[in-house]
């Protein structure tokens, strides 16, 4: 059969006679369907002496044709997938090569255009800082999932999350690596840790001022320093139980207040709160008056006979302040109600119960007190089972303007006066050393309000108030900004005159400070001169 019965002669013509190459022509006849390419055959000389035809079966060609088509849509799918991930996808050769990613690009992350990476080494660009090597070499060689996280130089925090990806044989094949922009995530985490920090400091300013609150129904116990907190800290850990209780400080710091507390943080706070002074009441009556006594137990008893503090206080809270001052022979009475939390009233034969919590308080040394035998050892360290310190006023100079300032507006409602503190008042209050505690300071602010001719009180009216001795003078404290000469001159006037205390001459003075006579001399004379003004001033008010 001859080629042009079979094909298309014209076709063939072209390709012998003209020399023409012919691709992919079609040729369907009732006989065959086949896609044709033709080319000539030459010679040496270059002639045409024949021709080559290829010939492929069209449903074969049509068959791979819908095959690139369902790859081409394939491929359009996977990249609108990969466009729409919120993660930036890059997919990488068994060698960091990167071949492809995704069109989502994480923006201020790549410091190049990323176009440009495609076919380079990813793990060549460490030294550039572009992105994180490591992650390539942790998955090729750990062979399973990793993640790292970096930061770009922009401030752009970015998760990395490495995926191997092996063949049939288990060779790795491709690395994919999925980019996320954690920025908005790790700063949503800082303000969430910091939001979690104000939470728990505004939980715990809370609870102070709850506290604070709870222990302003204690006569309105009014503090700023470090060391009462302490105590009031103490105290309501405390309050919950029905333990003796001893407080100690010194005469006036208020352990009758603190007392109070204690009553009324705990559980007996609905129960009566019973003070006793042992050392106001005569010691002949102090056993009747503790204990009680029956109908007829002595001359001139009541004719119904008399309960006693402590069954006045059952159930409740009895305060026994001054309780050094308690005869030894009532000691063990009271050491009986302690240990056996019953009394016997005086000319009675049958045993009270009594249910009460005691409170005891002193300004004494109770343990010299039992080394010199006027205190029972026993009783010592059944009232000591939790002891309580109260600080004197001059350790917490904190404390001195708020409770003063309360004593002014105290001391104003009552008598009906509008005074006020200067800021130089209170800072001579606040360096004063308060023997006598926060009893001389409301005695002070008492006798102020009610003698001053003037609304506003000046540290010249407080000066002429306040004890004078050897070593009380008062501590320059600073705690405000002030100029230099003033400071400097506030201590200088301290510094002569313990020394004119102490050595009484100016000469001597002079020699101890390192100044002339004539200097201390002429500064002593001034500093007298401003204390008698000062103390003219403090016998008009």
């Amino acid at each position: 059969m001859r080629v042009g019965e079979l094909l298309d002669p014209e076709v063939f013509q072209k390709v012998v006679e003209n020399g023409e190459t012919i691709l992919n022509h079609i040729i369907v006849n009732e006989r065959i369907g086949v896609l044709a390419d033709f080319g000539p055959i030459r010679n040496r000389h270059g002639n045409v002496t024949g021709a080559i035809i290829v010939l492929q079966d069209l449903p074969y060609i049509e068959k791979m044709a819908m095959e690139m088509e369902y790859v081409k849509n394939l491929n359009k799918d996977l990249q609108g997938i990969l466009s729409s991930i919120y993660d930036e996808i890059l997919v990488l050769d068994a060698k960091g090569v990167l071949l492809r990613y995704s069109g989502n690009l994480i923006k201020d992350f790549w410091e190049i255009d990323k176009e440009q990476l495609i076919g380079l080494n990813l793990m060549e660009l460490e030294h550039e800082g572009t992105f994180f090597s490591a992650i390539v070499k942790m998955v090729i060689e750990r062979r399973k999932k990793v993640s790292v996280t970096q930061e770009s130089r922009s401030g752009k925090n970015v998760l990395a999350v490495g995926n191997p990806i092996f063949d049939e044989a288990g060779r790795l094949e491709r690395i994919v690596i999925a980019l996320r922009d954690i920025t908005e995530t790790v700063m949503l985490k800082e303000e969430l840790l910091q939001a979690k920090k104000m939470s728990e400091k505004y939980k715990k300013e809370l609870e102070h001022l709850r506290d604070q609150k709870r222990y302003a129904k204690s006569r309105q116990l009014i503090y700023a320093s470090d060391k009462i907190e302490k105590v009031m800290k103490y105290i309501q850990k405390i309050a919950n139980t029905s333990s003796t209780v001893l407080l100690t400080g010194e005469s006036g710091v208020g352990k009758e207040v603190f007392a109070r507390t204690i009553y009324e943080l705990g559980p007996r706070s609905s129960k009566p709160f019973v003070k006793v002074n042992c050392g106001a009441i005569p010691e002949t009556l102090l056993e009747s008056e503790l204990f009680g006594y029956e109908r007829g137990a002595f001359t001139g008893a009541h004719s119904n006979g008399k309960p006693g503090y402590f069954r006045m206080a059952n159930k409740g809270i009895i305060f026994l302040d001054e309780i050094a001052e308690l005869p030894l022979n009532l000691q063990v009475k009271l050491l009986r109600v302690l240990q056996e939390r019953e009394i016997i009233p005086i000319g009675g034969s049958e045993v009270v119960e009594v249910d009460v919590q005691i409170i005891a308080a002193t300004n004494k040394n109770l343990e010299k007190m039992v080394e010199e035998g006027t205190f029972r050892e026993d009783l010592y360290y059944r009232l000591n089972v939790i002891p309580v310190a109260i600080p004197p006023l001059r350790e917490r100079p904190e404390d001195i303007p708020l409770l003063a300032l309360h004593f002014l507006h105290t001391f104003n409602e009552k008598y009906g006066r509008s005074t006020q503190l200067s800021q130089d008042a209170l800072d001579v209050l606040e360096s004063y050393a308060w023997p006598g505690n926060v009893r001389e300071l409301q005695n002070i602010i008492e006798r102020i309000v009610v003698t001053a001719d003037d609304d506003l009180i000046e540290a010249c009216h407080i000066t002429p108030l306040l004890k004078k001795g050897k070593r009380q003078y008062m501590q320059q404290r600073i705690h405000k900004i002030i100029p230099l000469k003033k400071a400097t001159r506030a201590v200088e006037e301290q510094l002569i005159k313990m020394a004119m205390d102490e050595y009484k001459t100016t000469s001597m003075a002079a020699k101890v400070l390192g100044v002339s006579q004539s200097t201390v001399s002429r500064k002593f004379q001034e500093i007298q001169e401003k204390m008698s003004r000062g103390e003219q001033i403090g016998r008009n008010i």
